[in-house]
């Protein structure tokens, strides 16, 4: 399917990005290109499970620009880099390395400030930055140090320990703003569509605390597990050496050699990042192992800082030892000035913030499962209601592919599939989601195993209802369907308001057909200008409104001579809003209804103007198989204006584009019998748009969709509108009013009305034939005579 590119909706980024790819590249990623998504990364990897498969999840996220969807994943924290991904592609791929390339690129997603992207992508401004605050630290000792005393070592009087203490605890409150503030954003990120209470995060807290202290999620990353192990004692001794600096300070730095207790944990800090950075070091430096390949120059920086920090440390404290003054102030101020650059650039900006962003990704992991009940629905469920077909799913996601939600929002059917199939779903990503689905049937026709996708979400939809869990895009037109027979909420009475100035005979009186009027039609909102002709010379029929252009289709048969009639007041809705919105119980009170009705009144077809009443006459009301025929109306135009029975008379001189409907196109494979009639109306000029026929966009008005509440920006409509526009076309034809009502909406939110408008097909044909609205059924039958002689100029016309 041909897709316009997404746009942004509601300041956040969530389209399609296709420089995402090469963005991730700037951090690390190195083949992109090389990744087949075989999906052996995930198969090898310790970690990875049925709801998260990485790494093959995230090279999928940046290989097809889904910028979004990275942000809100918290996968690339989870892993640690053991590397097994990386013997196992069979492309020889870097898969570890993508991981870490995201991660560099989400510290800079989540850093409000930009420093961390300018850190990582600049090594000048890296070192840059560092030196800067160095030269600060030495500028203010140079200008505002103690008394220097010569004759015994005093580092008190040199830098007062309370001055210490109290830029210590300023620097603490400043890193711990600038990493509180990022981590936010990265809640923000990865709890967007997630309603957690407030509790729960208080009741997890620990697991943080935990994964923070011992990473120990590390011990189930392949075979060596000596570097957990390496891990776990860097990260305490780092963690020892800053609550020394930052909490213990005034007991920590003393000038007498007296002892304190604090010294034992000054020695393990200072033992254990001493030989570990000078380990790593020779680990990268060998390359011996296959994850040190390709480490970035920021990777080192941090080990270096952290090496100089611990060994200025001990020099200073031999030196003290020693009795030199001099050596001592000049090394302690060494010692700061590289200590301090490290904690301030590297901590909340560089590589040391992965440590407190990967437990807070497992944290908020668990928050958010804990947070999502268990699905309503299971596999057992499902293959109750529609048999065993779905287990057949293999998950290759053309479903997902071709899905136009993803156009305005994120729907997948493929992982809702998966869910249903290993048990795995909650109420957010099967109960809730499936209220995205539009039933435009596009997964269904591109699934290879030929699975109805929509009779799935139709019965996880049911089983919502059943359990009164209703959206509200689902209890408004299934309130007014109980009260009002309608889902528009229109009053009963009104069900013919539309028919006004015809005069339409009650079916069952010996007619042909019955015309059932879809509620849209009768009863849908017009939001004013609905309809409104960009060119009143196009308008044959005088103002164009709501009940002109359902006044069409009869007059069209009140020309040929065709015998017709209605229901009246008696009409209600065919239930398709009921059905497809999952309430089992008003489609069946309606469906009986309607089949009863029509069977006493001896109907013998059924003409629908609705593409959603079609489908559902034809496949959804047993009691009228092989008893009445159901048509849409375009298919009884079509053979009209091939008998001849219509003849467009009128040249119209307009550039026309037409919509497929969902429901009338992929669901009942009617294609060809609009063209056909728009093809027949002299000077119409027909140009399709990229995306049509089976390939056609949703207007975004199915499934529910029509009653629910979205920004502008959110609508499939106003995508389609794009597309439309982008043909020349002066007219977008549809024979739908799901179609006419969503792409109209479109219209007036795009501020479009003066470069295209909606009209629906039968009012084209009307206006080719010329006929005023005042003009009454035997007056029609003159002007068809008189229109006989026009014939061959009318097929010149179109041979042309």
């Amino acid at each position: 399917m041909n897709t316009p590119t997404k746009r942004p909706l509601n300041g956040t980024n969530n389209r399609v990005d296709p420089e995402l790819c090469e963005e991730i590249s700037r951090f690390g990623a190195r083949d992109m290109e090389t990744c087949m998504q075989c999906g052996n990364c995930s198969a090898s990897c310790p970690l990875s499970n049925g709801n998260d498969t990485f790494p093959r999840k995230i090279y999928r996220y940046i290989q097809l620009g889904l910028r979004h969807k990275l942000l809100a994943s918290p996968v690339p924290w989870l892993c640690y880099y053991c590397g097994e991904c990386n013997k196992d592609c069979p492309r020889g791929a870097e898969p570890a390395e993508t991981m870490m390339a995201a991660r560099r690129w989400l510290t800079t997603q989540y850093d409000w400030t930009g420093l961390a992207r300018r850190l990582y992508l600049s090594e000048a401004w890296e070192i840059g930055a560092l030196a800067s605050v160095a030269l600060g630290i030495i500028l203010l000792f140079v200008f505002f140090h103690g008394p220097i005393i010569t004759d015994h070592v005093s580092v008190n009087t040199f830098a007062p320990v309370l001055w210490i203490e109290i830029g210590d605890l300023l620097m603490a409150a400043v890193l711990s703003a600038f990493l509180l503030s990022n981590a936010f954003r990265m809640a923000r990120f990865i709890m967007a569509d997630t309603t957690v209470p407030l509790r729960l995060y208080f009741s997890e807290a620990k697991t943080f605390i935990l994964h923070f202290a011992t990473q120990k999620q590390w011990r189930k990353c392949s075979e060596d597990k000596t570097r957990w192990r390496k891990h776990f004692f860097l990260v305490t001794g780092y963690m020892t050496m800053m609550t020394l600096i930052i909490g213990c300070i005034r007991w920590f730095q003393v000038d007498d050699s007296s002892w304190h207790f604090t010294s034992i944990f000054g020695y393990y800090a200072t033992a254990t990042l001493l030989y570990l950075t000078v380990d790593m070091f020779i680990s990268r430096r060998k390359k011996k192992e296959k994850i040190h390949r390709f480490s970035e120059p920021t990777d080192w920086l941090f080990l270096v800082l952290l090496f100089f920090t611990t060994l200025t440390g001990i020099i200073m404290h031999i030196v003290r030892l020693a009795g030199w003054p001099m050596g001592t102030y000049v090394i302690y101020v060494i010692h700061l000035a590289i200590a301090v650059p490290m904690l301030v650039i590297e901590v909340p900006f560089g590589k040391w913030s992965h440590m407190f962003y990967r437990p807070l990704a497992i944290f908020l992991s668990t928050v958010r499962e804990k947070a999502s009940a268990k699905s309503l629905v299971d596999s057992q469920t499902m293959k109750d209601a529609v048999g065993e077909t779905f287990l057949e799913c293999m998950q290759c996601g053309a479903c997902s592919g071709v899905c136009p939600v993803n156009l305005a929002g994120t729907y997948s059917p493929r992982k809702v599939m998966r869910r249903i199939m290993n048990d795995s779903g909650t109420r957010q990503t099967i109960d809730q989601a499936v209220w995205n689905c539009t039933t435009c049937n596009a997964c269904t026709a591109n699934c290879p195993r030929g699975i109805d996708l929509i009779d799935v979400t139709k019965t996880v939809r049911r089983l919502n209802i059943k359990n009164e869990k209703i959206p509200e895009q689902a209890a408004i037109p299934l309130s007014s369907l109980s009260q009002n027979h309608n889902p528009w909420n229109g009053l009963h009475e009104n069900r013919m308001a539309w028919s006004r100035g015809l005069d339409i005979p009650f079916a069952g009186s010996g007619q042909e057909y019955c015309l059932f009027t879809c509620c849209t039609t009768a009863y849908g909102p017009t939001n004013g200008t609905l309809y409104r002709p960009i060119d009143k010379s196009l308008d044959r029929s005088g103002s164009s409104s709501p009940q002109q252009v359902a006044n069409a289709l009869p007059r069209l048969l009140q020309y040929a001579n065709v015998s017709f009639g209605t229901l009246g007041k008696e009409e209600q809705c065919c239930g398709e809003p009921a059905d497809i919105l999952g309430h089992t119980g008003f489609f069946e009170t309606l469906r009986d209804k309607n089949t009863r009705s029509f069977l006493e009144k001896g109907v013998q077809k059924i003409l629908t103007t609705s593409p959603h009443c079609y489908n559902t006459f034809q496949k959804n009301y047993p009691g009228l198989n092989n008893e009445i025929k159901i048509e849409h109306y375009t298919q009884l135009l079509d053979r009209l204006l091939q008998s001849k029975q219509i003849i467009p008379a009128h040249k119209t001189d307009i550039i026309v584009t037409y919509h497929d409907p969902c429901y009338l196109g992929r669901h009942n494979g009617i294609y060809e019998a609009p063209r056909n009639i728009l093809k027949q109306i002299p000077g119409l000029t027909l140009v399709e748009m990229a995306n049509n026929r089976e390939k056609s966009l949703c207007c975004g008005g199915g499934g529910g969709h029509a009653w629910q509440k979205r920004s502008k920006e959110q609508h499939l409509n106003l995508f389609r509108i794009e597309e439309a526009l982008s043909t020349g076309a002066r007219v977008i034809a549809t024979a739908c009013p799901f179609c006419v009502y969503m792409l109209n909406n479109a219209i007036l939110n795009m501020g479009a009305a003066d470069r295209i408008k909606v009209q629906d097909l039968s009012e084209l044909l009307l206006q080719s034939l010329a006929v005023p609205n005042e003009m009454q059924p035997g007056e029609m039958q003159t002007l068809k005579k008189e229109s006989e002689p026009l014939k061959g100029m009318n097929q010149e016309i179109i041979h042309e």
